[in-house]
Parts: C-alpha cells; structure tokens; sequence
C-alpha cells in the first residue's frame, strides 16, 4: 500500500508541474498588417499621406509593456527611407502621427523613445476572452521630388515586441508582418511660352535672318519618354506647302519662313506640325529652356495688309 501510494504521489506532482506550460501555450498576442499593401498616390506638388490601421489580437496573460517597431526595409537608413523603381528612388516615411512631426518609426537596435515606436495601454491585464485593439502609422510621401512617374516599391516589417522600448534587455519579438509599401508618382507634362514684346508687328518688307519670337519651357517626367510638337495653323491648313509661312488677312499671298528650336533647325514638317524635342528620359528638376527663333526674306512686293500664322507647341508622353 505504501508503494501504491508513493507512485501516486509521484504522478499528481508530474501533471501539476506540466500544467501551467500548457496554459501558456493558449496565450495569444499577435498584429494584422493591411491585406496587399499600402498604396500612396504622390504628385510632384502634392503631398501624400495614407493612415495604416494595425489590429493587434490579444487572449490570455496581461502584456502591460508592449510596442510596434517598423524595420527600415531597403532603405539604407530610416531619415529618410526610400521606395524604388529601378534605379530610380523616391524618399517617404513612415510617422506615429500625423506630420508634419518628428515621430519618424524605427526599429531595434535603434535607440528608441516614445516618439519613434507606437503603443498604447491596451492588453494591460488578463484576458479569458480575445480582445482586439487597433493603431496608427501614417506613410508619407513629401511633394517637390522630381523623379520618372510610375510605381515605387519598399517592404517593411511590422514588429510587435513586448517589454519596455527604452530598455533593450526586455524586448521579445512576439510577431511580425511584412507590408509592402507602394508610391505611384503621377505623371507630369508642362511646356509654356513667354513671347518676345513686337512679334505682332514684324516688317514683312525688311530681311529677318534670326529673330527670337518666343523661349519655350518644358518639362516632363514621363517615365517612358516625351516629345516637343511645333504646329503651324497656316501649314495645317494647306499642309501642301514645304514649310510654315504668312498668310495675307485678305487674300492667297503668301511669305514662307524658317524656325529654329534650342538652335537646331525645325524640319520634317508633316500635317503642319513638325517635332522639335525626341526625349527618352525625364528632364531635369527644373525646366528646359529652348529658345524659338525666326528667319524670312523680306519682300517690298507683297500686297498691303496684314499677314499671320499661329504656332502652337504641345508636349507629349511617348
């Protein structure tokens, strides 16, 4: 009986001893990032912000201490990340408010602080029941980057850890999530004209060997390439001439003329238009300058009256 009794003893001690580990393993704290992505639509001259909504799923045990830290990604470092397409790079970051701020969200081994982590008091005690909770990251794309338009990419990880964030030695990573971050930058296509003072009033009677009428400014960041289109209103309509020319207000009588865009002779008319700009990349961040220049043979033959043509200069993505 004493034996019988001795292994009994020795069985109840085992099950109790096993116990509390297979609680344990019903404890549950785990995030949700956002299914397929976060998508941010930027422009040249308008900022992009989108809120990120991160639910975090808790059952059991209290977590009194507990973070989210976002990882750099590919970035070479977190001020400030970056997205990529091809070789091409845009900057955005990632906040815990909305900017502007300096609560720029980093990750361990980075030291942290409460402005570069979020977290809340939810979680703070025992729970028999799941419980959700939810917070907030805002991805931002700041305005003035000129770069190629199209879709920027960077993925990230999400990472819940629980401990203190100031003290190194207590974070335990408890789950993570990768997220990938999608900026697409609108494309941009922009020319203007500013007209020299007198081009209303040329002397048709008087030689012009190159006159500038007009600088033109473009610029484009058309990832596949844009064109410069010179259109004369004349050569459209009678596109059987060779080449641009002034019309009499009243009559038939015509005077031809030549143009020049950036120095380079304007040729290859067809339709009444002619290209002038055959780009493959973007321009540069601030506008390129041609200038519009004109020649004519003047005639103190032609018939009194005013003569005309109208240019128009269009830009076009490839």
């Amino acid at each position: 009986m004493t034996t019988s009794n001795a292994r009994c003893a020795v069985l109840v001690i085992a099950l109790l001893a096993v116990a509390p580990a297979a609680l344990r393993a019903q404890d549950v704290f785990r995030l949700y990032a956002p299914p397929g992505g976060v998508y941010a639509n930027a422009a040249l001259e308008r900022d992009a912000l989108v809120e990120v909504e991160i639910t975090i799923e808790h059952q059991g045990a209290a977590v009194p201490e507990w973070f989210i830290a976002v990882s750099r990604g590919a970035s070479s470092g977190f001020e400030p990340r970056t997205m990529a397409s091809g070789a091409s790079t845009m900057e955005y970051q990632i906040y815990g408010a909305i900017p502007p701020t300096s609560a720029v969200i980093k990750a361990p081994p980075e030291t942290l602080s409460a402005n570069n982590i979020v977290t809340s008091t939810d979680f703070a005690t025992d729970s028999a029941t799941t419980q959700y909770g939810t917070v907030s990251l805002w991805v931002h794309i700041p305005s003035g980057q000129f770069v190629a338009s199209g879709e920027y990419t960077d993925s990230v990880t999400l990472l819940l850890y629980t401990g203190d964030y100031a003290t190194p030695a207590t974070h335990v990573l408890a789950d993570s999530a990768v997220v990938s971050m999608v900026g697409r930058m609108a494309r941009l296509l922009d020319i203007y004209a500013v007209r020299e003072p007198g081009i209303r009033t040329m002397d048709l009677t008087a030689t012009v060997a190159d006159r500038l009428i007009a600088t033109i400014h473009e610029r484009s960041n058309s990832a596949t390439g844009y064109t410069v289109t010179l259109s004369s209103a004349n050569l459209t309509a009678d596109s059987g001439q060779p080449g641009p020319f002034f019309l009499h207000g009243g009559g038939s009588e015509r005077l031809p003329y030549s143009l020049t865009y950036g120095g380079a002779a304007v040729v290859g008319w067809s339709g009444g238009a002619a290209v002038v700009t055959d780009s493959d990349g973007i321009t540069a961040s601030g506008w390129l300058t041609r200038e519009l220049r004109i020649a004519y043979a003047g005639s103190d033959t032609l018939a009194a009256g005013d003569y005309q043509d109208v240019l128009t200069v269009t830009i076009s993505a490839k």
